[in-house]
């Protein structure tokens, strides 16, 4: 068995007992349709002897045979149907997790960007569900193509043989189909990734798009890998389908050639035209049963690709790791080492051995050109992704040996780029900490300075806010995010240029909210604006990746380095 298949498998056993039902309402169905052509050639020959008796005790068989194909199928697909919606919902929900928990550099690296993987958790899930209803055809047609045979053979085992010439070449069909659907599958799916992805950045980038009038080279950008999608389905058809008039043509074949051989049987009185008719029966009927095993080996081939790519993601290593020390974050700790801190991205070394320290309540400023790896610094400490040498220690805990949900519980994020959730104002403060009594979210938006402007909307907390807070302007984002921050009540602050994108205005009103969330705290800022940081109790100064000054605002202009340099810029 192949190993996608396996892990579908093992996706399926928590449902083993419906899926017990659905085989054996499928047997039931095979069965009974199998019985009901064989039927056939008795009620034929009946009906030709006028065999009145006859005919009265074989109709309600028949009538029954029918009622069970009738319960059974719908049982057998209703399932089914059930069932495969269940094993993918939980594969989605397995999928999502993965892409929360995995790590910084993985989304930064992934070809496709946000589009692709949204297109996996759409497309190749949908390629599952569609291919996991072929598991009831498994248990069905198979059994009810064996079932039929077995009833050729029966009312005329030589013919039976001559028409089973036809199954080396079937055979031949389906294995070249396979060998296309392995090749060109895997192509259809990254230009679909490619293709969603584009979707999304015209919807993500729609600002800039018409700003800068690029809505014909998005649109060409589309049609290019629409096209590129086009033909390769195009050629994923035409293999599909090259089965179809091929084995069809075989089996007309065939049934011409049972019905010039019957007829010289009957008319020599060697076979009744019931034997005909119920050997036509038969043989029509395998045609469904053919056709459908057929469709599932191709759809196998697709599910076997979609369950690769989507499991290449759920098994990838890129997580960042939880200890198995598991320690709580200490309570009472003291100060934050970064000792020989170094951390590469591919090739490119971002710190160069980073030594710091950064006692409780004070705030620490990073200073530096883009690109000298202040973000860096902080996504370390929130263990966004791991250093590649040295370690960082709270105390003397290495953060590797915490709990990380522990870590970040005690870590508040507010950034430039603010997200918020397509909810409501108080819920998106509450998110801050939802173990925290709501009630509180009131209290946090005032220190915020977020209430007044809140107040004003017209359903006031309960306002929605948007797609990423798209109904809110910079300023009031920045306040929710603030207001977050201050519901999750965090012993440390992360401020990743929280203020650069602002204007005065709201810059000056964030400004407020900044400092209530600060009061307490130990905060690491990063800021391009020197003027926000010029209290800060320490400010590092950062350039290409290594600390090239720290000091205080005052100590620094006097040593008129990298520091002043960047001051004089601002000021002249």
């Amino acid at each position: 068995m192949l190993p996608e298949i396996k892990k579908l498998v093992a996706e399926l056993k928590p449902y083993k007992k419906t899926i017990a039902i659905v085989a054996v309402t499928g047997i039931a169905y095979a069965l009974a349709a199998a019985k009901f052509a064989f039927l056939t050639k008795s009620l034929f020959d009946a009906l030709s002897g006028s065999k009145h008796d006859e005919i009265m005790n074989l109709v309600p068989l028949a009538l029954g045979l029918a009622l069970v194909m009738a319960v059974g199928r719908y049982y057998h697909i209703y399932l089914m149907n059930y069932v495969a919606e269940c094993v993918v919902q939980n594969i989605r929900q397995k999928l999502q997790q993965k892409f929360m928990s995995l790590n910084l550099s993985f989304h930064n690296n992934y070809h496709a960007g946000s589009g692709g993987l949204i297109s996996r958790i759409l497309n190749d899930i949908r390629t599952i569900q569609d291919g996991l209803r072929v598991v009831a055809d498994i248990f069905l047609h198979p059994l009810l193509l064996i079932a039929l045979i077995t009833n050729l053979f029966r009312i005329d085992w030589k013919l039976t043989l001559g028409t089973m010439v036809a199954v080396p070449f079937i055979a031949a069909i389906l294995k070249s189909i396979s060998r296309s659907m392995r090749k060109y599958i895997p192509q259809e799916r990254d230009a679909l990734e490619y293709m969603t992805s584009t979707i999304k950045e015209s919807l993500d980038g729609v600002r800039i798009i018409q700003s800068f009038n690029l809505e014909k080279d998005m649109a060409k950008r589309l049609i290019d890998d629409s096209n590129k999608y086009l033909d390769i389905r195009k050629t994923i058809y035409k293999r599909q389908e090259a089965a179809g008039p091929a084995t069809e043509f075989i089996a007309t074949i065939i049934l011409l050639s049972v019905l010039l051989y019957t007829s010289f049987e009957v008319a020599a009185g060697r076979a009744t035209p019931g034997t005909f008719i119920g050997f036509l029966t038969s043989l029509l009927m395998i045609n469904q049963p053919i056709k459908r095993v057929q469709e599932a080996y191709v759809r196998i081939q697709e599910v076997t690709i979609s369950v690769q790519r989507i499991f290449s993601i759920i098994e990838d290593p890129s997580e960042v790791p939880q200890s198995p020390l598991n320690k709580p974050f200490p309570k009472n700790w003291k100060k934050i080492t970064y000792r020989n801190v170094s951390f590469s991205y591919g090739k490119d070394m971002i710190l160069k051995n980073i030594n710091l320290e950064i006692n409780r309540g004070e705030v620490v400023a990073l200073v530096g050109a883009s690109g000298s790896g202040k973000s860096t610094i902080v996504n370390l400490l929130e263990r966004f992704f791991d250093a590649t040498s040295g370690e960082i220690l709270i105390d003397d805990i290495n953060i590797l040996d915490l709990n990380l949900k522990d870590l970040r519980r005690n870590v508040a994020l507010v950034t430039q780029d603010v997200f918020l959730f397509s909810d409501t104002i108080e819920k998106n403060i509450w998110a801050g900490d939802y173990n925290r009594n709501r009630a509180d979210v009131l209290a946090m938006a005032k220190l915020a300075n977020a209430h007044d402007f809140i107040m004003k909307m017209p359903q006031g907390y309960e306002s929605r806010v948007g797609d990423r807070g798209n109904l809110l302007s910079g300023g009031e984002k920045q306040r929710i995010s603030i207001a977050r921050a201050m519901f999750k009540d965090a012993p440390l602050l992360i401020l990743d240029e929280a203020t650069s994108a602002l204007d005065t205005a709201s810059e000056i009103e964030v400004q407020k909210g900044l400092d209530h969330l600060m009061e307490g705290r130990t905060a690491l800022v990063i800021a391009h604006r020197l003027s926000t940081i010029q209290k800060a109790d320490k400010i590092v100064v950062l350039k290409n990746g290594e600390i090239v000054e720290v000091g205080n605002h005052t100590h620094l202009l006097g040593q008129q380095g990298e520091y002043f340099r960047f001051h004089s810029l601002q000021h002249t």
